[in-house]
């Protein structure tokens, strides 16, 4: 028997970028749902062949920057403990509200998501984008 998954639930990562690992940053990474990650997917690629020549290849473009801000956006759902370069203090995360991929959505503001480094970024957008896949244990149940 399948397992479905659940949209709305979240799960805690820690960055393994953290250096304070007694009292480290804890994001709290969402799902996306189908249509948001489609839409991301096209949104951050494009793919064409050649009609008019038999011997040109197929070409492929990947905007991966594009797709791991888009990520972060709708699927980070909170943060403990992240500090604010400006003020030294925790960033109280506010999200604001747009329409996309056919519905309101809860995103999390440009920037903040321009104070984290390219390292960081990379590293929450790949969980994010990768939380929709079921683990072993799930496959099996």
């Amino acid at each position: 028997m399948l397992t479905g998954i659940d949209i709305n639930s979240t799960r805690e990562h820690v960055s393994k970028l953290d250096p304070d690992k007694n009292n480290p940053t804890v994001f709290h990474i969402g799902l996306l749902d189908p249509s948001l990650r489609a839409e991301i997917d096209d949104e951050s690629s494009t793919y064409e062949m050649s009609s008019t020549n038999p011997n040109d290849k197929a070409k492929v473009r990947l905007n991966w920057n594009k797709r791991q801000i888009t990520a972060i956006k709708f699927g980070l759902k909170g943060m403990d403990n992240f500090m604010d370069p400006q003020t030294n203090k925790p960033v109280e995360l506010k999200f604001d509200t747009i329409h996309y991929a056919g519905k309101m959505r809860n995103v999390v503001p440009d920037r903040i998501i321009a104070m984290f480094p390219n390292d960081l970024r990379q590293e929450l957008a790949e969980v994010i984008l990768n939380e929709s896949k079921l683990t072993e244990g799930e496959q099996k149940n």
